[in-house]
């Protein structure tokens, strides 16, 4: 590795490599990985690093307690997912929620999808067994296929390209439906690291900038402090957004916070809660105190889904009740502890689909099959996704 390409911290595209990691995939021919990570390395990017400056940019506003961030979309992206249809119907989805939170916000609203990227899940199990059979789980499309057989669930290297192609494609459309004085940015989770590696790119500055997406986000399985994502995401320049769960203390997030961006830079972190309705007033004042007393200038948002997630049989379920009312308690305990509560960040799908339980939205478990679509997770449908911004809107007010 040349010296020019290492920072003065030691950090370069692949010093991931050299700390522990976790959720990869069992890639069988290496070779063949590599193969596929120097053609990325020499396709073309995602988004621009201008556009992931002009993110951070505006991102610093939030920080200083004023304007919104709305964050959402799939669960997952799919291969099978009509590129214009989705970008229409997510287009659509935000100008709706927009509607009713920009009067609501006292400043700018910015929009980010969970678009052009997210197609890499993290699995709590490595297997997953039917009737006795024992597979690989689903990764995500960019890692293997979802369709219950053992050719599908290998683990495929060359799914990164398919993966990229779409998000160029699914990228470029979303920007078509936009103008630059309202754009809708990209984020997903940074989980494989092979294709976050190879889309990273240095500006003429010598920064270093991920092109795979505008903003990127760490897991809450994936953010060891001494571990490869959190390596990789202190390097970038680009906004990177923190999920922070109920196992997480205040030291701990002191000193990851320390890690990702020590020059304290307002906008560069954003802290994405995923505590529960049951746990959040336990668990997230002494994460809100920690970084306060430590002057830390970072943007503090709720994801109300995947706290309030239980399983029945062999389905996810999720309330639209105990979704509310994590974000009730999010907006008052930020309120009472004088900390700018800036933003949600929600799974939701514009399309009809029946996979939250509540509101405008099926009644019963027994009524979920109507039309579960979700590659992974369950979705707000856009009925109570709208409705659910309108709640906000009346927090906000």
């Amino acid at each position: 590795m040349s010296a020019t390409l290492v920072s003065n911290d030691g950090w370069f595209p692949a010093s991931w490599r050299t700390r522990p990691v976790r959720q990869m995939p069992p890639y069988a021919d290496e070779f063949v990985v590599r193969s596929v990570e120097a053609r990325l390395s020499g396709a073309a990017p995602v988004v621009s690093s201008e556009d992931c400056g002009r993110l951070r940019d505006r991102m610093a506003g939030l920080a200083g307690g004023s304007g919104f961030l709305l964050q959402g979309g799939d669960c997952a992206e799919s291969f099978d997912d009509p590129v214009a249809e989705q970008v229409a119907g997510i287009t659509g989805l935000f100008d709706a929620m927009a509607e009713v939170l920009s009067p609501a916000i006292g400043g700018p609203l910015i929009e980010v999808a969970r678009i052009a990227g997210q197609f890499a899940k993290p699995r709590s199990a490595s297997t997953e067994e039917h009737d006795g059979v024992v597979l690989p789980a689903y990764r995500g499309d960019i890692v293997n296929g979802i369709t219950f057989d053992a050719t599908a669930r290998r683990a495929d290297p060359g799914r990164m390209i398919r993966a990229h192609m779409q998000s160029v494609g699914t990228a470029a459309s979303l920007a078509a439906m936009r103008d630059a004085a309202s754009p809708i940015y990209t984020s997903h989770e940074a989980l494989l690291l092979p294709y976050e590696e190879a889309l990273t790119r240095r500006d003429p500055s010598g920064r270093w900038w991920a092109t795979s997406g505008h903003m990127l986000w760490l897991g809450d399985r994936t953010r060891q402090v001494d571990g490869a994502h959190v390596e990789h995401l202190r390097g970038i320049e680009n906004v990177v957004g923190v999920k922070c769960g109920p196992d997480l203390g205040g030291d701990e997030l002191v000193r990851l916070v320390d890690r990702l961006d020590p020059r304290n830079r307002p906008g560069k972190l954003v802290m994405i809660g995923r505590f529960g309705a049951r746990q959040i007033a336990d668990a997230l004042p002494p994460l809100l105190r920690a970084l306060q007393r430590e002057g830390r200038s970072v943007v503090w948002t709720i994801d109300p889904m995947h706290g309030n997630t239980s399983i029945s049989g062999k389905r996810k379920v999720r309330r639209l009740p105990d979704i509310l009312a994590e974000i009730d308690a999010f907006f008052a305990i930020t309120r009472a502890e004088c900390i700018h509560g800036a933003g949600i960040h929600l799974e939701m799908s514009a399309l009809d689909v029946t996979e939250c339980i509540g509101g405008r939205g099926p009644a019963s478990i027994d009524e979920l099959e109507k039309n579960w679509l979700t590659a992974c997770d369950p979705r707000l449908n856009a009925r109570q996704a709208v409705d659910l911004a309108a709640h906000v809107a009346e927090l906000l007010a």
